[in-house]
């Protein structure tokens, strides 16, 4: 192989990998413009009229549609509808504690903060349903 043939080859890998890179950047960057969005004011469950809501939340790359039901004044149950993530299902972990402890404000899973961060605001949104 020539040493012009080996220079296109190169540029040509380097110039690929410059596109990959800026990509991956820009899709981060929109992904924290969007998880700085969300409104992270607590819920008052005890405020919440008992019911069904349908919640949802997306942020770029990570999707999450919720059902929760609200009894007497608690969180009786959380049912995630829908979970599009890459790799955040270690996320929907969370949702027991959520149960448990009547709140959407629980601690995000370590290696799934995306997920998580969605998966909070979309239990916030259908929760603000009922209020």
């Amino acid at each position: 192989m020539t040493s012009k043939k080996k220079k296109t080859i190169l540029g040509i890998i380097l110039a690929i990998v410059v596109l990959l890179i800026s990509f991956v950047g820009i899709m981060l960057l929109r992904m924290k413009k969007q998880l700085d969005k969300i409104d992270k004011t607590p819920v008052d469950v005890s405020q919440v009229a008992d019911g069904v809501y349908e919640g949802e939340y997306e942020a770029v790359l990570v999707k999450v549609k919720v059902q929760v039901t609200v009894s007497n004044g608690e969180i009786a149950d959380v049912e995630l509808l829908k979970h599009d993530n890459g790799r955040g299902k270690p996320a929907e972990a969370m949702i027991e504690e959520m149960e448990k402890n009547n709140t959407a404000e629980v601690d995000a899973v370590s290696g799934a903060t995306v997920s998580s961060e969605v998966i909070k605001a979309a239990v916030r949104d259908a929760l603000r349903k009922g209020l």
